[in-house]
């Protein structure tokens, strides 16, 4: 662990516009790192208001930008930039990285299923990198390609984003229930 630097046992992307919901419910026990990233010395826990969770996050120690991407890729393939600080040096790491496909899904697409890690660069030699998070996508952000003609307003994409997910769609012959259907954007999806 670089000196001066705490233990991290979890980190957590707050949701937009969410961070201090994260920080409340985090009791305390979270230090916002970089833009909404926050870290704790425990080990990860459900939250509510998080994106996407790094649930086995480290500190990376580097001395150049490509002993950086080789640290990386000596951890597994897939990484996705939490961007923080040190924009262009964090994105000369990410160029040296393989190529992670993170085009939109076409809904009922499934979640991607290949492991997908994060990092971020905290200092212009020190990164903070998680290979195993709790969502497929980067910040957990789910991306979807828009049907911009058949439903009458974009509340369907979050619906297609909880389907997708859970990995489970309604099925002929199952039940649904929409309150509050005005003006239908997810009776349009069911």
């Amino acid at each position: 662990m670089p000196a001066g630097r705490p233990a991290v046992g979890a980190a957590y992307v707050a949701a937009e516009g969410f961070r201090d919901e994260l920080l409340t419910e985090l009791g305390g026990a979270g230090t916002e790192l970089v833009d909404r990233l926050v870290v704790t010395e425990g080990p990860p826990r459900p939250v509510a208001w998080t994106q996407n969770v790094w649930l086995e996050p480290r500190w990376i120690a580097f001395g150049s930008i490509s002993e950086a991407a080789r640290a990386l890729k000596t951890i597994q393939r897939n990484w996705a930039l939490h961007p923080g600080r040190h924009h262009r040096r964090a994105a000369l790491i990410a160029e040296q990285l393989p190529h992670v496909s993170a085009k939109p899904l076409r809904f009922p697409a499934p979640a991607p299923t290949a492991p997908l890690g994060a990092w971020t660069l905290v200092e212009p030699g020190l990164m903070l990198a998680s290979p195993r998070c709790s969502s497929p996508f980067p910040d957990g952000v789910v991306r979807f390609v828009e049907d911009r003609e058949g439903p009458p307003n974009r509340a369907y994409l979050k619906l297609w984003e909880a389907l997708t997910l859970i990995g489970r769609h309604p099925r002929p012959g199952e039940v649904c229930l929409d309150l509050g259907a005005s003006p239908g954007g997810w009776t349009w999806v069911l």
